[in-house]
């Protein structure tokens, strides 16, 4: 009984992934803007977007773009940053001026710091000089990575949190020079921001 229910399972899910494939690329790009409207539609909507994506050649930028960040939302909140990252960076490469995704990939890389952060003080309460030094030095990798992503952010839409994250960042690797000229760098990057991110 066991392996029939599974057989079946599978066998749908077969014809669904193949229904996708072969349905009319508009029909399924409308099915999938009404279901990612409704939470509780969340699987569906993965499975529509993924089907999107593997017929990207199908679509115009706008619309990969939407559906990438869409998708990424939904990993996110499902707990699988690592499956949400690369499509926020897909995002950032189709509509560079889109602050919101920069936002996301900035507290996704800002946890990763937060580990490699933890690893730096475990060093130091060890008095171990060679650990610590390997230790700080994937921090300072991690934490050079993160600041784009927030300063973006900053530049485009200001907020007291973000600064505090960025001054705290900058901070902790000794790095006051490149926190005093982020008011540059804010004026520069906020000329291209986008706050909709739009699929016409």
């Amino acid at each position: 009984m066991k392996k029939t229910v599974l057989f079946n399972f599978f066998l749908l899910l077969g014809i669904s992934t193949a229904f996708a494939q072969k349905q009319d690329i508009k029909e399924l790009y409308f099915d999938y803007t009404q279901s990612r409207m409704n939470e509780d539609q969340n699987a569906a909507t993965v499975e529509k977007a993924s089907s999107l994506l593997s017929r990207s050649a199908e679509l115009n930028d706008k619309q990969v773009a939407n559906v990438s960040f869409h998708l990424a939302r939904i990993y996110e909140s499902m707990g699988k940053p690592e499956k949400a990252e690369p499509l926020y960076e897909a995002v950032t490469k189709l509509v560079p001026g889109y602050y919101v995704t920069y936002t996301s990939l900035g507290f996704i890389n800002l946890k990763k710091c937060d580990t490699l952060g933890r690893k730096v003080s475990e060093a130091a309460k060890l008095k171990d000089a060679a650990l610590h030094a390997i230790a700080f030095k994937a921090y300072k990798i991690q934490v050079l990575k993160t600041i784009p992503y927030f300063e973006k952010s900053e530049a485009c839409e200001t907020d007291e949190r973000t600064l505090g994250i960025l001054t705290s960042l900058y901070k902790s690797i000794k790095d006051t020079t490149s926190l005093a000229s982020l008011p540059e760098r804010k004026a520069l990057l906020g000329k291209d921001c986008v706050s909709l991110l739009d699929d016409e």
